[in-house]
């Protein structure tokens, strides 16, 4: 069998091609398999590591070392792990994965939500109305304190705590203030740089 190679990499199978390479391990694509200069291998049979490459953010895999490459202790079935850890590429650590995987999760649970409440609530524009109108009545009753918001808001208060249990939202709402003060200072900054 003859290939055409880009260094390791088998790139095309031809009868015309460069190199001979030898059979082929059946039922295997050319993604994984590589070619050492004497035989074909399957990345997926190398257990001391893989020849890992980054082009243009993009993982390389090679069975040997190429210009650029760093051996990593890995088997082929990680390679989504792969990760950029300033010049050196490695395998993220289970803990890292966790997080992401958390961090995925709470997307979706958080797109579900969305999804509902703007089913339930409205979009976006009568979410921010309704806000305004809950503000606005706040504002009324902090000023005025008639009785009827007094009730109004006494009807509301339960359901409030019950919905934004302080110890589940504590941090969350802490986080969010430090970051609504951080941008908007930076804000003010970049604006009386221009004036």
């Amino acid at each position: 069998m003859k290939a055409n190679l880009k260094e390791d990499i088998i790139i095309m199978l031809t009868v015309n091609g460069k190199t001979e390479i030898g059979p082929l391990p059946k039922n295997v694509g050319l993604e994984r398999l590589r070619f050492d200069g004497q035989k074909v291998i399957d990345l997926f049979d190398l257990i001391d590591g893989i020849w890992v490459r980054s082009v243009n953010g993009v993982f390389e895999l090679h069975a040997v070392e190429v210009k650029g490459s760093q051996k990593v202790a890995m088997h082929y079935i990680e390679r989504k792990n792969l990760v950029m850890d300033g010049n050196t590429i490695r395998l993220k650590t289970t803990q890292e994965i966790t997080n992401e995987k958390i961090k995925l999760y709470e997307k979706q649970v958080l797109s579900q939500l969305n999804r509902r409440l703007k089913g339930k609530l409205g979009d976006m524009t009568e979410l921010t109305l309704n806000n305004t109108m809950l503000i606005m009545a706040l504002i009324v009753y902090v000023r005025n304190q008639p009785s009827a918001l007094s009730d109004f808001f006494d009807e509301l208060i339960p359901h409030i705590l019950d919905t934004f249990p302080l110890n589940k939202w504590k941090d969350t709402l802490k986080n969010a203030c430090v970051e609504l003060k951080d941008s908007m200072e930076e804000y003010h900054s970049n604006i009386s740089k221009n004036i």
